[in-house]
């Protein structure tokens, strides 16, 4: 898989995980909560002794950030007091308001790293193929410079030859002669017994040679033959790596972060009521979850007990479940 599709399907992943982390907010769950006692902004204003600019703000998860949190959680738990809805609840949504704030910023950031990342590695092959082309371009200059430079040697070369045969054509003639009867005269009587004994050493070597050939291949067969016993128990190694299956179902909002037994992060952020999620990895699995309470887990098929968690705390356990 090439480094620009790994880096569209990272984007992508980046993508649906923001789109997931929709987290219902305290101003929302106070606002249908104002709603339904038919109690308008101005009446709590008057009721709380907060400004109706106050109010609108925190009914839109707007709060000064300039002031402590504990001045915002304060306003949350007289307003959350006011409407008769549970405290707890709108303090939870307030905190994972500010954790899925802080994934969103982290995630962006992940996704805007990527697109450089893959407009580099454009940016990199193309200047490969720049280089590449100048390379061939400068080759095939130098092979015609060669070509032309080795043409005109020749032409020269044949007319020096010519001019020079017509100038000593009788010397030549009388050299041709006297290397004739040199080469009539010598006696070549020991090339036969030469090649005869080069005939018959080359002749004993090719003997030899499928001797060599098939102590060796013998050799061979007997060496692969005690490795494949000893490669046996680690393919059996391998094949007992197991990998586990967890489905999470959530009845709320409810914020996560999964490792599995590699280090590696498998799972992250706030997900919605009624998201199920599955993961798989090799167990066992370091989990954390914001409301324990709203979360129902299947590990490889059985049903993991939640009941000895705590609502409304943060549950950090490890899967299978070790009490």
């Amino acid at each position: 898989m090439s480094k620009k599709s790994i880096a569209t399907k990272q984007a992508k992943e980046v993508d649906e995980l923001c789109e997931d982390m929709i987290v219902v907010g305290p101003g929302q769950m106070l606002a249908d909560a104002r709603k339904n006692r038919s109690l308008s902004v101005e009446d709590v204003a008057d009721k709380l002794n907060f400004t109706q600019r106050l109010v609108q703000n925190i009914e839109q998860d707007v709060f000064d950030q300039k002031l402590p949190a504990t001045y915002n959680r304060g306003y949350l738990r007289s307003y959350a007091k006011l409407v008769n809805i549970d405290i707890n609840e709108v303090l939870s949504a307030y905190d994972m308001l500010g954790i899925a704030e802080v994934q969103r910023s982290e995630m962006q950031s992940f996704s805007n790293l990527t697109e450089k990342q893959a407009e580099h590695s454009r940016i990199m092959w193309l200047s490969y193929l720049i280089v590449a082309i100048l390379i061939g371009l400068m080759v095939l200059w130098w092979l015609q410079e060669s070509k032309q430079e080795l043409d005109g040697n020749v032409v020269s070369d044949s007319a020096a030859i010519i001019n020079q045969d017509a100038g000593e054509g009788k010397d030549n003639t009388a050299q041709l002669a006297a290397l004739e009867n040199e080469i009539a005269n010598e006696q070549p009587e020991q090339a036969p017994v030469t090649l005869l004994s080069d005939t018959e050493s080359t002749a004993q070597e090719i003997v030899a040679v499928p001797e060599t050939i098939n102590t060796q291949n013998i050799e061979s067969n007997e060496k692969i033959a005690t490795l494949v016993p000893e490669a046996e128990p680690v393919l059996e190694q391998i094949a007992d790596t197991e990998i586990s299956t967890v489905i999470f179902t959530f009845s709320g909002d409810c914020w996560v972060n999964i490792y599995d037994n590699t280090g590696e992060r498998i799972a992250w952020g706030v997900k919605k009521s009624g998201y199920e999620m599955t993961i798989s990895g090799q167990a066992p699995f370091k989990v954390t979850l914001g409301r324990p309470e709203l979360a129902a887990i299947v590990f490889n098929n059985q049903t993991i007990d939640m009941s000895s968690f705590s609502a409304g705390n943060i549950a950090k356990f490890t899967l299978p479940l070790t009490l």
